[in-house]
């Protein structure tokens, strides 16, 4: 294997590693893992490499399994129908208030009323909690977090001199001097 394939195969794990960080880094009072819901996107991160012969052609980053559906839209963010968020995707309807009712319970929030007392956790109050924030996601969209643009900026410094090395060295051992019957290897 080449000096360059190894630095590439390096390179891939640490922006995987980072991208993963990246996705459930930002921290909010007690909450530890603010925007991550499951974790089950931070789990699913990968890459793939195409080789042919002994030369990596390519590398793709991307998340497996049920993850890859949605990882684009925690990635780029969505468009909002009152505000634009810079992102290829745009809310034509408004989502499920079902998905909201299922994260309101699975992250734990405590519902207030109007003047920021807690309310009571029914049914129907979670249910209306979900239907007021599936209406405001539909206007204002999702920002994106853009884990892999994060991860490779990050990333790609530490390896700037690593990828040039490793292509010194393999250039190096692919020439040759002869000078008369003499044949100087690297």
């Amino acid at each position: 294997m080449s000096e360059l394939n190894k630095v590439l195969l390096a390179f891939s794990d640490d922006i995987v590693k980072s991208a993963k960080r990246h996705l459930g880094g930002r921290k909010i009072g007690k909450n530890k893992n603010y925007g991550v819901a499951s974790g089950q996107l931070r789990r699913s991160l990968s890459y793939k490499i195409r080789v042919r012969g002994n030369d990596i052609r390519e590398v793709t980053f991307g998340a497996k399994g049920k993850a890859s559906k949605y990882a684009p839209f925690i990635h780029f963010g969505v468009n909002g129908t009152q505000k634009d968020r810079k992102s290829p995707f745009t809310y034509r309807k408004q989502p499920p208030s079902s998905v909201f009712v299922k994260w309101i319970k699975q992250k734990g929030i405590k519902l207030r009323d109007e003047k920021g007392r807690f309310k009571k956790q029914s049914e129907s109050n979670i249910k209306s909690a979900a239907f007021l924030i599936a209406r405001s996601v539909k206007k204002r969209g999702i920002v994106g977090l853009r884990f892999y643009e994060k991860a490779y900026a990050a990333v790609s410094k530490r390896y700037e001199a690593k990828f040039g090395a490793a292509v010194a060295e393999d250039i190096a051992g692919k020439l040759k001097a002869t000078l008369g019957n003499i044949t100087i290897k690297n």
